[in-house]
């Protein structure tokens, strides 16, 4: 958990409603793909406050994984729903529609990790 606490001071990218998101969702990247030789184009640690939610929209020319790292949200990937727990993680595909929500009353902390180019 010392690995999380540290990210929790990185600075954060707040993303206010940003891709059909809604609270204030704040992102802190802690990799990107210009720094390394890897298909991966970045990875964020991602705190969704309660009643927050990220998604509501389709990828196009990426994959996205979301890891749990603490936290119970809910998944809604292209009309199914199911509740993702610590340690559980969902990926969403290139042409997937989904929506990552936090309705309960802990804050969700996930990683996302993105890799581009993916047809």
């Amino acid at each position: 958990m010392n690995l999380f606490k540290s990210l929790a001071e990185i600075e954060p990218i707040a993303r206010f409603a940003e891709h059909g998101g809604e609270g204030p969702i704040h992102f802190r990247r802690i990799f990107s793909r210009p720094e390394f030789a890897t298909p991966i184009d970045f990875i964020d640690y991602t705190r969704i406050p309660p009643g927050s939610s990220i998604g509501r929209h389709e990828h196009s020319g990426n994959e996205e994984m979301y890891f749990i790292v603490e936290g119970q949200p809910l998944v809604r990937l292209n009309g199914e729903e199911r509740r993702l727990q610590k340690g559980s993680f969902a990926i969403v595909r290139d042409g997937e529609w989904h929506e990552l929500i936090n309705d309960r009353d802990e804050v969700a902390e996930i990683l996302v990790i993105q890799v581009s180019g993916v047809h």
